[in-house]
């Protein structure tokens, strides 16, 4: 069956399911998104994805038994990240990092994180931590290394968690590492989604410096939804066992195999074009918002991400809501401090699917002089419809993925999407 008659199928089969897939597909399409975690997948992941290997069964069990699919993904990732070990058995980010915790930390035992993250994956006895937060100086922004330092060996952790989803910076690794030396600590990074980054080697990689990194492969490195541990050799075979007594073992071929295209696809000249836009993408942003008078904090970015300051009075959910009506999807958070009483309301924005998309410096400059006009404006439905005019005219005939950033042997042309999908669904 081609496309078009799978999907006249769905529609007479399932009506109520044909109708919420195509509403997603319509949101998709007609609205942008700023959303750290949202990335359409590259073609060839999708396929491999939805390819015959989903019926290729592979137990779940064995720690010594790997598939060569396994096996071929595990290598391009471990060379990808140049990690002494890799693991691509849990499913996301959350199972990773319960994984993770439950390998390092005893209960009772204490965890030093930055903003207590991960802190909302433990639930019940046996993950019953003491969590010490470490944050940003709420006067500079910056991450007090110092201070740290001294919280370390005042709380004697044996773990500490870099996992810096609000902050636009590069961390320095190895003074972190130095910090979990003294206080015999342990050090995990989670890269957010700024691995995609790290693969093309535009930023830091934390990777030599930490015992453990995770990650997810569902945005910037435009795979499935799965997450990714690596860590330093002596800690392998614990957190494989982990993964197998915690029950958090997820082993798919088709995720596998659309890991291993990726992975691949990471170490393109394609990808890494890709990876300098989204930086080149985030600085433009970034400048048109200063441009109105918005308060960009952490300013210059120096990833992907661009963190807007709302004030005081405003409620950053509220206003995520109302530029979701715009067609416009962020996220609003707080961001905290190292002081408790104060956080601020924000916005917290990303240039990596725009870019997926294929928008330009250009595009981005005008798209934040929009977000910092309606920002300044009374928010109201004059104003929604203001913006709202502009994201249309930015995504009208905008694709999900763009072909910029595949390799050139890899572009798919329409003539070939019926013989893509027949092999998909038969496995030809």
């Amino acid at each position: 069956m081609t496309n078009k008659e799978l999907e006249e199928k769905l529609q007479k089969y399932d009506p109520e399911l044909s109708a919420l897939v195509q509403r997603s597909f319509d949101r998709q399409v007609t609205s942008l998104s700023l959303m750290p975690t949202d990335s359409a997948a590259s073609p060839l992941s999708q396929y491999l994805k939805g390819s015959a290997l989903g019926n290729d069964f592979d137990g779940h069990n064995p720690l010594t038994h790997h598939s060569r699919i396994e096996k071929l993904a595990t290598e391009r990732l471990r060379n990808l990240f140049g990690a002494e070990n890799a693991i691509i058995r849990t499913a996301n980010v959350a199972s990773a990092s319960r994984v993770v915790l439950l390998t390092l930390v005893r209960p009772g035992e204490t965890i030093l994180s930055f903003n207590l993250r991960k802190q909302k994956y433990c639930r019940g006895s046996h993950m019953k931590f003491n969590f010490v937060k470490f944050a940003l100086e709420p006067d500079t922004l910056t991450l007090n290394i110092q201070k740290l330092r001294y919280s370390a060996m005042r709380n004697k952790p044996v773990l500490i968690i870099c996992s810096a989803t609000n902050y636009p910076k590069n961390i320095n690794y190895k003074e972190l590492r130095a910090v979990a030396d003294e206080c015999g600590a342990k050090l995990w990074v989670d890269l957010n989604q700024n691995a995609g980054l790290i693969a093309a080697k535009m930023i830091e990689s934390p990777v030599p410096y930490a015992d453990v990194v995770t990650f997810s492969t569902g945005d910037a490195l435009h795979g499935p939804q799965n997450g990714i541990i690596l860590s330093k050799q002596y800690l392998a075979e614990p957190i494989r066992q982990m993964i197998i007594d915690s029950g958090y073992s997820s082993v798919k071929k088709n995720v596998f195999a659309a890991l291993a295209v990726v992975f691949k696809e990471a170490t393109s000249d394609e990808y890494k074009d890709f990876s300098q836009a989204v930086l080149d993408n985030a600085r433009a942003l970034e400048r048109g918002l200063q441009k109105t008078g918005a308060d960009v904090l952490c300013s210059p970015t120096e990833n992907h991400l661009v963190v807007v300051r709302l004030k005081n009075n405003q409620d950053e959910a509220l206003v995520a809501k109302k530029l979701e009506k715009g067609g416009l999807l962020v996220k609003a958070e707080k961001m905290m401090t190292a002081d408790d009483r104060i956080n601020y309301p924000i916005l917290r924005l990303s240039s990596l699917d725009p870019t997926t998309r294929a928008l330009s410096s250009e595009d981005m400059f005008t798209l934040g002089m929009a977000i910092g006009e309606f920002l300044n404006s009374a928010q109201d439905d004059r104003s929604i419809d203001a913006i709202k005019m502009i994201i249309q005219e930015m995504v009208e005939n905008l694709p999900l993925f763009s072909e910029d950033w595949l390799p050139e042997s890899e572009i798919v042309h329409e003539q070939d999407n019926a013989l893509m999908m027949k092999a998909m669904i038969y496995g030809m």
